[in-house]
């Protein structure tokens, strides 16, 4: 039983008639807010909020570079990638049907020659033609 006071009608802090302490207020409940909560609880509040911040700012500045250009998906890349390996492949297993009739007849050092001549122009070809997609 808990002694109350006859002229507040309120809960006073006075020990119970059963020798185990009176009621405490708010004993038992979990602080209702950052303030009222106990310092290990306001560190892991603070470090998880902070946390939150900066992961809010890099992502504020990422979607930021990416509205200016200065960022691009990688699908994008990885598409611009696929089609100038694609470029470069069939560019290159297009040169022998193509020299094949060429270089009948000819020596080695002609052959050498040209040869390099059409891989060079092979590659200026792919250049321009992955250059000129983007």
């Amino acid at each position: 039983m808990i002694k109350t006071n006859e002229k507040s009608n309120s809960v006073a802090l006075a020990k119970a008639t059963n020798g185990h302490g009176g009621a405490r207020p708010r004993a038992g409940r979990k602080p209702e807010t950052v303030a009222d909560a106990s310092g290990e609880s306001k560190i892991v509040y603070y470090k998880a909020r902070a946390k939150k911040e900066r992961h809010n700012a890099v992502k504020a500045e990422l979607e930021e570079k990416l509205l200016r250009s200065q960022l691009i998906e990688i699908d994008k890349v990885n598409k611009q990638a696929d089609a100038a390996a694609r470029a470069v492949r069939d560019a290159f297993l297009a040169l022998p049907d193509r020299l094949a009739s060429m270089l009948v007849g000819r020596n080695e050092k002609q052959i050498a020659t040209e040869l390099r001549k059409e891989i060079r122009q092979t590659l200026v070809n792919a250049s321009i033609k992955i250059s000129g997609a983007n």
